[in-house]
Order: structure tokens, then C-alpha cells, then sequence
């Protein structure tokens, strides 16, 4: 599902290593739980407007007026998220705190040293950093947006600045790596939060316009989870969607038209399958030819 979901449970960094580390717990059953879990499994789909999606997302691909309707009423908050991510990082460039990687590597070393199974530096910075958008969010001048710019700051910054395959790293580096995703995570994410709060009613307006045209000059749009996927390109998205979380969506968009082509005052049926990429102006200038080579052939067949 969207991380967004992922907000979690309030706990200090020592309860959550805790959660992750201690020796009697075996972590493979901490991580089977939902907010772990899809933590852990998420992918950045950069072809679909760099929104975060986990395996279990449900994602369609809509049509011609149905589509059209669907963007009335979607939910745009994810691309938003994403995109507002983008256009605030020029000014959000806070760093890791001394005082903050000093309270958090410690606690994380101890822990780790007498786990019976570690995640990975990224696994840990995701879930300190996701559960503390809780307590922010709610006390938030626009908690709607925050529920969804500091999810999406967590997962950005402990991807860029971690690991997902140092598992058997030693803990002293890997926590190292880790808290100072976090705090830097953490320190952006104040930044983010509030300069996404500023434009957050006007990106709704334009994302909920690039869906309509999306579904008029593309042929359609992908959702998923109830979102609408900002993607430039559709068969990118697809791509990306196949490769990264095992989702297949079939984006080509057909039309449909009656041409009498042999001239028989008969009409046969004529397909023609789009590069959902292509505008509007491209799928009318294939019926057009369609057409006009249906005409030349019935001139030709009365001489």
C-alpha cells in the first residue's frame, strides 16, 4: 500500500531498537508485522512521479471517460508528496546533528551487538524516522499534508543516505550509517513538512488537471491504492511498476472506428493500438489517414 499508511507507533529510539534488536524477539517476526514489513519492502518508482509503493499496492489502469470521472474524485496527496519533495530540497538541506547521531548511535550499537538477526541501516533509519511522523503530524498546521511529507522525507533520505544490504555489516558502522540517515531524515523532514504546507492546496489543484489531461491527450492514467499516479511517460510506468513490486498493467489504449475499406457500402471495423504517450492530436491524424485510405481505395474501385 502507499507508505503513507506507515505512520507508526509512538516510541523513543531505544524502545524501537528495542523492538528490533532484543534477543528473545527473533527478527524475522518483527518484521512480518504490516508497519515493518512494508517499510522495509518499499521501492521508489521513479518513472511513476517517484511516488513509494510496497508489492500488495492494487494499481489500474483507466480509460477514456471512466478515467476522466476517476480524477474528480482521486485522491492526489502521494504526488503531491512527491513532487513538492522535489521543488522544497533546494531550501530543506539540514543535516545530521551532533548531539542527535551521539544519543542515537549507542543505543543502537547495544542493541544490535545481541540481536539474533539485524535489519538493514536503511530498515532502521525508515522506522525511527516513520515513527516519529506521528507525534509531529498531529500537532501540524496541515496535518493532511504532513501525514504525507513526512513519510515520504523518511523514505527518500534513509534510501539516499543508507543501506538495504549491510544486514551483516558490524554494528558500529552500520548504526553509525544508520542514525545519521535518521537525524538527517528527521531534520529535513521539519523543513519539508512546512514548506510543502505553503503550497499543498495549490499542487491539488494542478495534479487534479495533469489527471484530466492525462486521460485526454494520453488515453487514460494509472492509480493505485487510490491515488493518481503522476507519471510523464505510461509505459515507463508500467515498466517500472512490472520491475520493482511485480504489478503488470496493460496501458495501451485502442480505438475503435467504422470505415467502409473495400468499398462495398459495407463498414468494417477498424483498430488502431496507441502509444499511450501519444497526444490527443497524434490518435486523430491515425483515423484521419485510416480514413482518407479507405476513400482512395473506393475511388479507385468505382473507375
Amino acid at each position: 500500500m502507499v507508505i503513507a499508511e506507515l505512520l507508526g507507533k509512538d516510541c523513543s529510539m531505544k524502545r524501537l531498537l528495542t523492538s528490533l534488536f532484543v534477543g528473545i524477539v527473533p527478527l524475522a517476526g518483527i518484521v512480518a508485522t504490516p508497519s515493518l514489513a512494508k517499510a522495509a519492502e518499499a521501492k521508489e518508482l521513479t518513472s511513476c512521479g517517484h511516488v513509494f509503493l510496497t508489492a500488495d499496492s492494487s494499481c489500474e489502469f483507466r480509460r477514456d471517460q471512466d478515467c476522466t470521472e476517476t480524477c474528480e474524485v482521486v485522491s492526489v496527496d502521494e504526488s503531491c508528496a512527491a513532487s513538492l519533495y522535489t521543488s522544497c530540497e533546494t531550501n530543506c538541506t539540514a543535516e545530521a546533528s551532533a548531539s542527535c547521531t551521539e544519543t542515537c548511535s549507542p543505543v543502537c550499537v547495544e542493541e544490535c551487538t545481541v540481536a539474533t538477526a539485524a535489519p538493514s541501516s536503511e530498515d532502521i533509519c525508515k522506522d525511527e524516522c516513520l515513527s516519529n511522523c506521528a507525534d509531529r503530524c498531529s500537532s501540524a498546521q496541515n496535518p493532511e499534508c504532513c501525514e504525507k511529507a513526512c513519510p515520504y522525507t523518511c523514505n527518500k533520505k534513509c534510501k539516499e543516505r543508507c543501506h538495504n544490504d549491510d544486514q551483516n555489516v558490524e554494528c558500529e558502522p552500520k548504526c553509525a550509517t544508520a542514525c545519521t540517515g535518521t537525524c538527517t531524515a528527521e531534520a529535513s523532514s521539519t523543513c519539508q513538512v512546512d514548506c510543502q504546507t505553503t503550497q499543498w492546496e495549490s499542487c491539488q489543484t494542478t495534479v487534479h488537471e495533469r489527471c484530466t489531461t492525462s486521460c485526454e491527450d494520453k488515453g487514460g492514467a494509472i492509480f493505485c491504492d487510490g491515488q493518481f499516479i503522476n507519471a510523464s511517460n505510461l509505459e515507463d510506468c508500467a515498466a517500472d511498476l512490472s520491475a520493482q513490486i511485480s504489478i503488470t498493467l496493460d496501458v495501451n489504449v485502442d480505438i475503435d472506428t467504422h470505415i467502409d475499406t473495400n468499398g462495398n457500402s459495407k463498414s468494417e471495423s477498424v483498430s488502431c493500438a496507441l502509444n499511450p504517450a501519444s497526444s490527443s492530436g497524434t490518435a486523430l491524424w491515425m483515423v484521419g489517414a485510416v480514413a482518407g485510405a479507405a476513400l482512395i481505395r473506393r475511388r479507385r474501385q468505382t473507375r
